[in-house]
């Protein structure tokens, strides 16, 4: 029988997930990704949290179902102070930007130098800035395309960077790359921000439609 299939996103995000002895997922809901990271081998064990007891039940029984529940400890828990060991890679999915920025400055004392896999559903420009605070740079970013909208996956570890607003919103790494999905991506966040009627709104939107050039131009 087959491992459980992920998405787009989700599929993204265990391909960024580094191999290691203790891996993290924090905010597990139905415990997918933790069952393939367990099962390909990426992590000998897992911390599988959430902070809803009902949604670790059903990421308790996929484990179970797929013989790995004695390699995790599944962990009803806030953020990151539910992972009972230190973590060598932490993945924090399917949240909002700005609950995802509180749950790293809350935890920032036990991030003891783990290899951040992040998505945020919202507010990403936050998140990057948040990585900054606590003494973190992107290491890569990539677009996701699932349930009909598109994502941001990253992969940040230790390791100053300074990063300018315009850099914050449109994310440093996918300009430099311009990886897949990455026009597609430009032309939805153009429509999605057209949608701000405010001046912050209006300077974002022109720094979508400068990048969007840029790569139309190839410059």
């Amino acid at each position: 029988m087959n491992i459980p299939s992920l998405d787009d996103r989700l599929s993204r995000a265990a391909a960024l997930f580094p191999a290691c002895e203790y891996g993290a997922d924090i905010g597990a809901d139905h415990g997918r990704l933790s069952c393939v990271l367990l099962a390909r081998g990426i992590c000998e064990r897992m911390c599988v949290a959430d902070i809803s007891a009902e949604s670790l039940e059903k990421a308790r029984k996929l484990l179970t179902d797929w013989n790995l529940l004695s390699r995790a400890d599944v962990s009803v828990g806030d953020g990151l102070h539910a992972m009972p060991h230190p973590a060598n890679a932490i993945a924090i999915l399917g949240m909002g930007g700005h609950t995802i920025c509180d749950i790293l400055e809350s935890g920032k004392h036990l991030l003891n130098g783990a290899s951040l896999i992040l998505s945020a559903h919202t507010q990403i420009h936050l998140l990057r800035k948040k990585l900054m605070d606590v003494n973190y740079r992107i290491d890569c970013e990539e677009i996701a395309y699932a349930a009909g909208r598109f994502y941001v996956v990253l992969r940040a570890i230790p390791g100053g960077e300074i990063l300018d607003e315009k850099k914050c919103f449109l994310g440093p790494r996918l300009m430099e790359t311009r990886c897949q999905h990455y026009s597609q991506y430009l032309d939805w966040r153009i429509e999605y921000t057209k949608k701000e009627r405010t001046i912050e709104g209006a300077k974002r939107l022109d720094w979508l439609k400068e990048e969007k050039n840029r790569v139309c131009n190839g410059t």
